[in-house]
């Protein structure tokens, strides 16, 4: 769940890159002689951007809201996985029952057929309910996480402006889009105070009102 955490947080900012790489294709391009003097004040330009980086393995693991989704969702997921154990036990119970039944000839043929049958049912419901719960969960996880994401896109685009960055890249070690990088540019824990800071706040606010 957390590797899908990174993946998804990662993805942020894949446009910054993208740009900045078209940036740099268009800049190592031959010019012609038209267009000689507006790519070379393109280059100045470029030479000029302010790039910094966050690296996303850290923040996951330091920002508050993230850890306290994480646990959130394990607390969710091992509750699904009490109740399905639950009902498996009961229902290998029964067919342990069953079977003695069988072995022993306690059964007419309408009672066999009828809690065959029975049996059949439970195991079908047995299933249905662990694929609901299984989907329910993961449908609540990427809701909430896509929320996580927007917050931390949203941070970071008001961050940029306010530091004067035109381009804030992500750096993990799953999924690295940097191939290499000044560890003078790296700004993950100044977002992450930042964005902590603003989280405290926020569920402060949250248990004022209750």
């Amino acid at each position: 769940m957390k590797k899908m955490t990174t993946r998804v947080l990662c993805g942020l900012m894949m446009t910054a890159l993208a740009a900045t790489m078209v940036s740099c294709n268009k800049a190592g391009e031959e010019p012609s002689e038209a267009a000689a003097a507006p790519n070379v004040v393109k280059a100045e330009k470029a030479a000029n951007y302010r790039i910094a980086y966050v690296q996303i393995d850290t923040l996951t693991s330091q920002y508050q809201k993230c850890k306290d989704l994480e646990e959130v969702f394990a607390k969710k997921r091992a509750n699904a996985e009490s109740t399905i154990n639950a009902k498996g036990k009961n229902f290998t119970t029964q067919m342990q029952e069953f079977n003695r039944k069988y072995q022993s000839n306690q059964f007419t043929q309408q009672q066999f057929e009828a809690e065959q049958a029975r049996l059949a049912k439970l195991q079908q419901d047995l299933q249905d309910l662990q694929a609901r719960l299984s989907n329910s969960l993961q449908e609540e996880y990427q809701k909430e996480f896509q929320a996580l994401t927007d917050t931390i896109q949203n941070f970071t685009k008001s961050y940029a402006k306010e530091k004067g960055y035109d381009f804030i890249l992500c750096k993990s070690s799953g999924i690295d889009n940097v191939l290499y990088a000044n560890e003078a540019y790296d700004v993950t824990d100044e977002v992450v105070k930042a964005l902590n800071k603003r989280y405290t706040k926020q569920a402060s606010k949250k248990e004022d009102k209750k």
